[in-house]
């Protein structure tokens, strides 16, 4: 049974407020679309609408996991810590006013609130720039959170090493280019390495795909919904529409 120390709500893609223990944790921060660049779905938070944050964490550099014109607008800048894959990334960030941003390596540990431990863990990379997922363990529960993660291979040797999960945030539209590899997981990949992280729970993110002028150059693969058909008995998909709270029943 997980205990009721978990809530999530998504705000787009893989804009995710976590809730752990009581303290807040957003990943992959987009509130602002582009002329290029389409949710796809509506949005679910507003950055004005977010409580005090225990910090923000990021797993690379694309525009719609790392929105700089929305976190300008962050209240507590200063005190907010933000972890990122890029050395480049970190120094962008401290020259908007987050002064405890840094650069987090795999394999890496914060205690990012009282009780709520963190890990950065390999999740590939998109040409030569890293991509860091992450874990949250607390006394009473663990979240896995791979925002854009290909490969189910990094999700095995974590585990190899750590316990089980209780809930895994992975990305489920298979997004890739017309030429070269997929980028993200599809609907079998996602059902798989929540299995292979002892889940009992899945959350799809990086689901949407906006019509948009980049959208001519790339395809998705899977949605949500396919990750729920594929899932067995053992793993219940909560597919969760922006904007809503979600945590589990015990």
């Amino acid at each position: 049974m997980i205990k009721k120390s978990i809530a999530v709500t998504r705000a787009a893609n893989s804009c995710v407020l976590l809730e752990l223990n009581g303290h807040a944790v957003l990943t992959d921060p987009w509130f602002t679309e582009r002329w290029w660049l389409r949710r796809g779905e509506p949005l679910g938070l507003r950055i004005a609408d977010l409580p005090p944050l225990a910090a923000v964490v990021v797993t690379n550099l694309a525009t719609n996991h790392w929105d700089l014109r929305a976190l300008r607008m962050l209240a507590g800048k200063d005190v907010t810590p933000v972890y990122v894959p890029t050395s480049g990334m970190a120094r962008r960030a401290r020259a908007l006013g987050f002064r405890h941003a840094q650069r987090v390596r795999w394999g890496e540990t914060r205690e990012i609130a009282p009780g709520v431990l963190m890990r950065v863990v390999p999740a590939g990379r998109t040409l030569v720039w890293p991509n860091n997922a992450y874990s949250f363990s607390t006394a009473g529960s663990r979240v896995f959170f791979g925002g854009e993660i290909a490969e189910v291979a990094p999700l095995e040797r974590h585990r190899a090493g750590n316990p089980p999960v209780d809930v895994a945030l992975l990305p489920v539209n298979g997004l890739r280019p017309l030429l070269g590899p997929r980028l993200v997981m599809g609907p079998d990949q996602a059902v798989a390495g929540a299995s292979v992280l002892g889940a009992r729970v899945l959350v799809p993110v990086h689901d949407a795909h906006g019509r948009d002028p980049l959208s001519a150059l790339f395809r998705t693969t899977g949605t949500a919904s396919d990750a729920t058909a594929l899932a067995g008995p053992d793993l219940n998909v909560v597919d969760l529409p922006t904007g809503r709270r979600w945590e589990p029943t015990p």
